[in-house]
Order: C-alpha cells, then structure tokens, then sequence
C-alpha cells in the first residue's frame, strides 16, 4: 500500500485548535473525540487522498463522519496538502479565500 506524505498548513492546524477549543469549553469528551476524528480523517488521507475527486480548482474534499467539518486538501500524486479543516455550516469556500 502507497503511503502519501502529509503536510497541514498553519490555517488548518489553527482551525482545527479552534474547534478543538469550542467543544472543549462544551465537553472534554467531545473535544478529544472531535481531535481523534480529525486524526484518523489525516491518516487515511495519507493512503487514499486518491479517490476523491478534485474540484475546477484541484481542491478535493473529506468529510468527518460525527462532526460538521471537512477536510479540503490538494494532492499532487505524492503529497496531500491539507488546506482547511472547514465546518460545513459556515459560507462555503470560505476556507479557500485566502
């Protein structure tokens, strides 16, 4: 099995934090879980960023399973850039505005 390299970049680590912190300050409970989901989306992106398909603009899309939020990610055949960890309630392609 084809392993990828994985690279967060800092917008997605920080909202990834920040969704981190708002369940926290909810429950702990949610929080760790809402961090082992993230976690575990990385991970398999790391041996099937493949499959998804990309947008117009090369950009494809994870969606968490038990929380409102979406990876965004670029991949280049080797590499999976993960751009946005996005809550999928907000304007969309707000992620992407950068």
């Amino acid at each position: 099995m084809t392993t990828y390299a994985i690279v967060v970049l800092p917008d997605a680590e920080a909202e990834t934090r920040g969704a981190f912190f708002w369940y926290f300050e909810r429950s702990p409970l949610a929080a760790d879980a809402f961090r082992a989901e993230v976690t575990e989306a990385i991970d398999r992106l790391a041996a099937t960023a493949h499959i998804w398909t990309a947008d117009e603009n090369g950009v494809r899309r994870y969606a968490l399973d038990r929380f409102p939020y979406t990876l965004h990610y670029e991949f280049d055949g080797t590499t999976v850039t993960v751009l946005a960890v996005a809550h999928q309630r907000r304007r969309p392609g707000y992620c992407l505005e950068r």
